[in-house]
Formats: structure tokens, C-alpha cells, sequence
């Protein structure tokens, strides 16, 4: 068995050509957003997080990955407050890209995040949404303590600790979500909600641990609403 090698966050200023790349691109009218992050040479610049210390970087079988160390406890009204965001990307429409390991039983991908209190969340879990109302699905918090907004019969996202790749895809002008599980066609969750249009995205875990990697944000619709 592999043991998994540390890289200090104190690097993350390096610059490393090849880890990730954010370009906005005038074409027109409009931006093109496109974010990639393998985690390759250790720089972290382009993302925020609540508690730097908690998170870090991972060696296995050669490949680095983004590895959440400690979680914390949640928000009150009650609402997930430990995960990075992408720095200064605000985006409405996109497809986001992740893949993700869970420690324990579940993992996040936060989208439309405007504010602490204003956001979209889609959970990743190894219960159906039928078994626990706060797993397994998608959730809003707005003003309040997150509520489930789609999911509830849908089948664990994470039924085991390997990777799996999470798609999230937000179209704005219909209010469509739907998220996607290890390249399938349906989704696994979805629903249609238009109470946030603009914000930035990012992963982590309501109060658990896990990984991440491979992260790709695209979107032709930047925003700064």
C-alpha cells in the first residue's frame, strides 16, 4: 500500500507551468472561461479557502491531488462553510468537472455562490437521499439553513471510497441544473431553480474529508452580478 506524500502549501507560490490554466479569452461580445487544475506542481493561487491550513496536497502513485485535512463545523443557520472557491471567477452558465474521494461518507461541489448565506450545493454521498433528507442531492442555501432542492430517490452519488468524476452542468436562461456521475448520460440529479444566476464554484465537504482532482470549470458566461 501506497503512503501518500505531503507537498507543503508553503510552495503555492511557486509558479508551475502546466498545473492549471484560467483564460478568459475575448471572442466578441462575450468571455470564454476555461479553468483546469491537476494539481501537478503545486501551485494553489488560483483558489480561496476559508481555513488555508486545513488543506493540502497529496502524493499517490505519482499523481498529486488536492486533499481536504480537517473538516469543520457547520454554519449556523446550518450550511456548509468548509470548501475553496475558484479566486475571482464568477460565472452563470457552465460545466464543471471534478473528480472526487471521499474519507467518510460525503463530498461537495458549491456553484452560484454569491455569499455565505447565498449558494448552491450539489452532495455527493454514500446514503440515498430516501435514507438521510441532507445527503445525496441537490440543496440551496439562501438566507436560511440549506434545504434539498432535487434527488431525494436518487442512488448514492458515492456508493464506495474510489474516484468518481462529478459533472456539473447550470444553463441559466432555463434555470436548468443536473449533475452527472462517472461520465453517464442521464443525470443523477436534477432540477430547475433560477434563485441564483452568477457566482463562483468551488468543492469541499459539509463536515467531512476527502479529495479532489482534476478540476475543470467552462463557461461562455462570465458575470459579476
Amino acid at each position: 500500500m501506497n503512503k501518500r506524500k505531503l507537498v507543503p502549501l508553503s510552495i503555492v507560490g511557486l509558479l508551475a507551468a502546466g498545473l492549471l490554466m484560467a483564460v478568459a479569452n475575448r471572442a466578441g461580445p462575450r468571455e470564454r472561461v476555461a479553468f483546469h487544475a491537476d494539481f501537478e506542481s503545486g501551485n494553489l493561487n488560483a483558489w480561496q479557502f476559508p481555513f488555508p491550513e486545513d488543506w493540502a496536497l497529496l502524493s499517490e502513485d505519482g499523481n498529486h491531488y488536492l486533499h481536504m485535512k480537517r473538516n469543520r463545523e457547520p454554519g449556523v443557520p446550518r450550511r456548509p462553510l468548509q470548501f475553496g472557491l475558484l479566486k475571482e471567477v464568477k460565472v452563470g452558465s457552465f460545466e464543471f468537472e471534478t473528480r472526487l474521494r471521499r474519507e467518510g461518507k460525503s463530498m461537495i461541489v458549491v456553484f452560484d455562490y454569491v455569499d455565505t448565506l447565498h449558494f448552491y450545493y450539489a452532495h455527493f454521498s454514500a446514503d440515498r437521499g430516501s435514507a438521510d433528507p441532507v445527503h445525496n442531492g441537490i440543496f440551496i442555501v439562501d438566507g436560511e439553513a440549506r434545504r434539498r432542492i432535487a434527488g431525494t430517490e436518487a442512488p448514492p452519488a458515492l456508493a464506495d471510497r474510489a474516484w468518481h468524476r462529478a459533472r456539473v452542468v447550470r444553463e441559466i436562461r432555463s434555470g436548468s441544473i443536473q449533475v452527472f456521475m462517472d461520465g453517464r448520460s442521464q443525470p443523477l440529479f436534477s432540477v430547475v431553480n433560477s434563485a441564483f444566476k452568477c457566482g463562483q464554484v468551488g468543492v469541499g465537504s459539509f463536515d467531512e474529508t476527502g479529495d479532489f482532482d482534476d478540476v475543470v470549470l467552462e463557461s461562455d458566461d462570465p458575470c459579476e452580478r
